[in-house]
């Protein structure tokens, strides 16, 4: 079975950007005049359901706010000093993502990203890394997705149906759970790397175009979306 497409994360995937994150919610908290500060473990607890673009919804409720503006205020907050982090320090791209999308392409596979980050900063993100190759490189590019309640084909199958690729022929890599559910949805393989966990310093590991092509044609692996019927 080809992998014609393989749909790329930018938060743990392309980019380590969790400081960036932390530093950002934290910075909205304080502008917001909120007395909430979070660590580490805290944003990672919040992005495992939210993703790291909204995680800052998991302080909503604890910080009484029922206010829509001022809850949008907050999102709004985080979300400018998030831009505003990534451009006073751009995050370098993981060798290790760089080196699949380099055997990814020399195998004639597509590049994709569907970000759930703001467009400009999914834009910021990529330009600071790829420059003018960007478009070159990759099939599709969205930020601002949303990846929650989705309804007919969703995010995934809309791009899916741009590049003229079955489901069937897609992986999506992505740390936010979100995105990964999303991706299931529309009957993508899915990939979960860098998990979440209570460890300041997350490990370093990444899969490898090799693994995903072994792992697509191995006889004993079998697509996430069919383990259901096959064991009824």
């Amino acid at each position: 079975m080809s992998i014609d497409v393989i749909f790329l994360g930018l938060d743990g995937v392309l980019f380590d950007t969790e400081a960036l994150h932390l530093a950002a919610c934290n910075a909205a908290f304080a502008e917001a005049e909120l007395s909430l500060r979070w660590t580490l473990p805290a944003l990672r607890a919040a992005a495992a359901t939210h993703g790291y673009a909204n995680a800052i919804t998991a302080a909503v409720a604890g910080a009484g706010l029922r206010d829509k503006a001022a809850v949008a205020a907050l999102h709004a907050g985080k979300h400018r000093q998030f831009q505003l982090a990534v451009a006073a320090n751009p995050p370098k791209a993981s060798p290790a993502a760089l080196a699949l999308i380099d055997d990814a392409l020399a195998a004639g596979c597509k590049l994709a990203v569907l970000s759930d980050l703001p467009a400009p900063v999914t834009a910021a993100l990529l330009e600071h890394c790829f420059g003018a190759d960007v478009t070159s490189l990759f099939s599709v590019v969205a930020g601002g997705v949303g990846f929650d309640d989705q309804a007919g084909p969703g995010p995934f199958g809309h791009a899916l149906h741009a590049m003229g690729i079955e489901a069937a022929a897609a992986i999506a890599i992505d740390t936010v759970a979100p995105a990964l559910k999303a991706a299931q949805q529309s009957g993508l393989w899915t990939v979960s790397v860098a998990p979440y966990g209570a460890d300041v310093v997350r490990p370093q590991q990444f899969i490898t175009f090799d693994a995903l092509r072994e792992l697509r044609t191995s006889p004993f692996t079998v697509n996430p979306q069919q383990a259901d019927s096959l064991a009824a």
